[in-house]
């Protein structure tokens, strides 16, 4: 009679433990970025590119609800183009199609893991290894179980990881925002890539080019054969939920 007792529970046990779906994920992630009505924050930026280098920038950012957003920079900036207003949902938009929510530990941390495929067009990278080949890209995306924040998205390209977006949190008034992020890049053997569009990198507007000869001319490097950089960005003195005017935003 025990021993079913505990059989019972074991199983009930393994139904209340099983992975939340993604819609479950999704409105809780968003709930937790919703707490944010608008902010302003000062961002110090690092980039550290092959043949590019862009000394350190202070740079101020203004965010509202829904998706109003202003970066005063001083001079020239790289930033990266997704993230960079911290809504969860610019990533959740670009699945296709889910794979796979599992369970994930990195560094004595749990996360929800979601695995799927990317639409193409929602990256923005016409590059693959063979003129025939559709791209597949996939996307991992990691969602810390206990505060629903987007701590790490990475993302292959023909089975090769090209990119890692990672933040870390800091408590702002009791609501968690980043307080740094970091984006890895990391194409390897590119002298095999094509361009399928080399408009975009600076080329013709059609047929194809070798993104080996694109890339030569932002300083890469043969031998190593491989298209690297990283950009640091680190938070600061944020104002949160302090009512922006609607007039900071036109331009």
């Amino acid at each position: 009679m025990k021993f079913m007792f505990l059989f019972a529970s074991l199983i009930c046990s393994g139904v209340w433990a099983q992975v939340p779906s993604l819609e479950e994920i999704q409105k809780n992630v968003l709930a937790q970025f919703d707490q944010i009505d608008d902010y302003r924050v000062d961002m110090k930026i690092s980039v550290k590119m092959t043949g590019f280098r862009m000394p350190r920038k202070k740079i101020r950012m203004y965010y509202k609800k829904p998706n109003k957003m202003k970066i005063i920079a001083d001079g020239f900036a790289i930033l990266p183009n997704t993230g960079m207003g911290g809504n969860p949902n610019e990533f959740f938009n670009m699945f296709e199609n889910i794979i796979d929510i599992s369970e994930a530990k990195i560094d004595e941390t749990t996360y929800y893991k979601i695995t799927g495929i990317v639409n193409q067009d929602s990256l923005k990278i016409p590059i693959s290894t063979d003129e025939s080949d559709l791209l597949k890209i996939k996307m991992d995306v990691f969602i810390d179980v206990d505060h629903w924040t987007l701590n790490q998205v990475d993302v292959s390209l023909n089975s090769k990881k090209i990119f890692t977006f990672e933040t870390t949190y800091t408590e702002i008034d009791g609501i968690l925002v980043p307080g740094i992020s970091e984006f890895r890049l990391g194409i390897e053997g590119i002298s095999k890539w094509v361009t399928h569009n080399p408009h975009s990198f600076g080329g013709p507007s059609s047929g194809t080019s070798d993104f080996e000869t694109i890339a030569k001319k932002a300083g890469y490097d043969p031998e190593k054969d491989e298209f690297a950089g990283k950009i640091s960005i680190t938070f600061s003195k944020y104002k949160l939920n302090k009512g922006l005017k609607d007039k900071i935003f036109k331009k």
